[in-house]
């Protein structure tokens, strides 16, 4: 269970870099004609990259898909999907007007959009994973963890100080997502590094607790031929990981920064209502500091 709570927090936060580079990608493709013989190689070289975690999230992806276009099935209206109403196309089509949108397309900019949800709900999972780490590191639990004079080998002393590392860094990420307006939060590091540390440190963490096993990876005779979880949890965000660097390291990513990512409908209209509720509220704000006061003298 403590495993199944880690694995659950490093894929949600992983979800929404996953889907920024299959939509980085398939820009590219679409203009791989034209790009520099760097940016093809770069390009093609995240490709081999992201076909592990594809694999791997495509059974999770395909349920989500299943349920999603369930549950919006009432609202549709024939073959319109209303999931992006109320937003234009900045090339005047009117598939941004109508919500009819490539489904595979719109679930990938969901996943990019809704990035603070999936990433406080990972943290969460992250978070109760730590509180059951501080339960089970006994050797009544995990005697295997403890050498014979009674303390942590080293590879469980490395696992355990990556964790505290990243539930720190991502702790922080986690208060800026949901208190981003404190004045002490307000700094675009806080997204920019400590996020991307945070969660590599928590690679770290998992690959540093069961890399040693991993050369049963392809030994049908090891648990029913199944994959280390270990293997299976961190080389989902680790290849993620490594491709975002190595697109942004080139560059290659600039190429197709001029795409516009529409936002789920629901969020946009509730986004939307929200500034209107905040501009009302600092209207009626300025309106009683500028009303003149009355001061009675006696």
């Amino acid at each position: 269970l403590d495993k199944a709570f880690a694995w659950t927090g490093l894929w949600m936060m992983a979800v929404s870099p996953f889907a920024g580079n299959v939509l980085a990608l398939g820009a590219l493709y679409n203009r791989f004609s034209s790009l520099p013989f760097l940016d093809k190689f770069v390009t093609l070289f995240s490709t081999i990259l992201m076909i592990i975690p594809t694999i791997f999230f495509s059974i999770s992806w395909v349920l989500w898909g299943i349920f999603r276009n369930y549950w919006f099935s009432p609202t549709s209206r024939g073959s319109k999907n209303p999931l992006y109403q109320t937003q234009f196309n900045l090339v005047g089509t009117r598939d941004g007007i109508e919500g009819s949108q490539d489904r595979l397309h719109s679930m990938l900019v969901d996943m990019v959009t809704l990035k603070g949800e999936t990433g406080n709900v990972g943290f969460m999972y992250a978070l109760i994973h730590s509180f059951l780490g501080f339960i089970v590191c006994d050797v009544a639990y995990k005697g295997y963890w403890f050498e014979p004079n009674g303390r942590l080998g080293w590879r469980f002393e490395l696992s355990m100080t990556t964790g505290a590392i990243s539930t720190t860094f991502l702790f922080c990420v986690a208060l800026r997502s949901l208190f981003g307006h404190a004045s002490w939060i307000k700094l675009k590091p806080i997204y920019a590094y400590m996020s991307p540390l945070g969660m590599w440190f928590a690679v770290v963490h998992v690959m540093a607790f069961g890399a040693k096993g991993w050369n049963t990876l392809f030994n049908k005779n090891y648990h029913n031929g199944q994959m280390s979880i270990t293997f299976v949890s961190s080389m989902f965000p680790a290849c993620i990981f490594l491709t975002h660097h190595f697109m942004g390291l080139f560059g290659t990513k600039k190429r197709v920064s001029d795409k516009t990512l529409w936002k789920n409908s629901f969020i946009h209209m509730g986004t939307q209502d929200f500034k209107a509720v905040c501009n009302r509220a600092t209207v009626k704000t300025l309106e009683e500091e500028s009303r003149p006061s009355c001061i009675k003298l006696i």
